[in-house]
């Protein structure tokens, strides 16, 4: 319950914050986004990369920062604005703590609709909020009427950032427009100078050294993993480890099998969907182990040869978009 009035509170300012028929007081630009107006035309896409979207606002959106301190913590909301003659447009987003997320998404969700239908005096028009999806995590969107005028929020959940995507307005058309072009776009590239090598994780990853014994050797395995907030049994890692000329001895492609043969034995599958199928990046050899859980998932890896350095980029998920949106955005540099 405690909580939950935190939420609400947190909320409260958010919302004062961006509704255009109340003050705001002056704010700087936020000096760390680098957002990009993509067109200058009547609807254009904005793209921010340090917010992890991109909306159509009618219009040179302002971009403005405020910090909240709600009991005992800071909740640092970044907003793009936009009002004209048609109506009032904004985008809001905050990265929960992780008190916050351990509520789950739902209940994250559920507590903020209490908010704008009971504190702020919304009638909603769709009963309690509407449930629905925005490339893929949870939404919730919230129908309502002010100052005689129709208003539209959409809460979206991409892991631990949570995004208000806000209209009022006269013109249907524009509210609509602006609302379902929101995208979220969370997967972001982490680079490994020591590794080497770049791919997009769903979270920030873990760090860590591990021996790791596969194919009668054993190695010392730097493997820097993640996970995905909305799929908690999701797991993405990328391992690398560097083999000696002994290992070479009988050709990298038979390193390369005995290595993956070995982990599909480990994994024990229910079923075999690839196990060993010639692949290769930027011209260096690899192998593809793909295989079903019992529970559903699909566990699958690739392993890869760059002069005498091995990688193992592996991913268990049962979302297969998931799963290639890692696999594929792994790249040697």
């Amino acid at each position: 319950m405690k909580f939950t009035l935190i939420l609400i509170t947190s909320f409260y300012y958010l919302i004062g914050m961006m509704l255009p028929l109340k003050a705001i007081e002056p704010v700087s630009e936020p000096a760390t986004d680098r957002s990009v107006w993509v067109s200058q035309s009547t609807r254009a896409s904005y793209e921010s990369s340090d917010g992890q979207f991109a909306i159509q606002f009618p219009g040179q959106p302002e971009a403005r920062m405020r910090t909240v301190p709600i009991a005992g913590q800071s909740y640092d909301w970044t907003i793009f604005r936009l009002q004209n003659e048609a109506g009032f447009y904004g985008v809001a987003y905050t990265d929960l703590t992780a008190a916050t997320i351990e509520l789950g998404a739902t209940a994250v969700i559920d507590s903020i609709e209490n908010t704008l239908t009971d504190e702020f005096n919304w009638s909603a028009l769709n009963g309690r909020g509407k449930s629905t999806e925005v490339d893929g995590y949870p939404a919730r969107e919230i129908i309502g009427t002010q100052n005689n005028q129709l208003s539209v929020i959409r809460l979206v959940l991409a892991d631990q950032r949570l995004y208000a995507v806000m209209s009022s307005s006269e013109n249907l058309t524009e509210m609509g427009q602006f609302i379902d072009s929101f995208a979220v776009q969370p997967w972001q590239p982490y680079v490994s100078e020591s590794g080497g090598f770049s791919v997009n994780f769903p979270l920030l990853p873990t760090d860590e050294t591990e021996s790791i014994e596969l194919g009668g050797t054993e190695w010392a395995w730097q493997v820097i993993a993640g996970r995905n907030f909305t799929a908690p049994d999701d797991s993405y890692s990328v391992g690398y480890t560097d083999v000696s000329s002994e290992d070479l001895q009988a050709g990298e492609e038979e390193l390369l099998n005995r290595v993956g043969t070995n982990l599909l034995e480990r994994w024990q599958p229910q079923n075999v969907v690839e196990s060993g199928r010639e692949i290769s990046l930027n011209g260096n050899p690899g192998r593809s182990f793909v295989g079903t859980t019992p529970e559903g998932q699909i566990i699958a890896v690739r392993f890869y040869l760059v002069g005498q350095r091995m990688y193992g980029v592996g991913a268990l998920s049962d979302n297969v978009v998931n799963i290639s949106r890692f696999l594929d955005s792994f790249a040697v540099r």
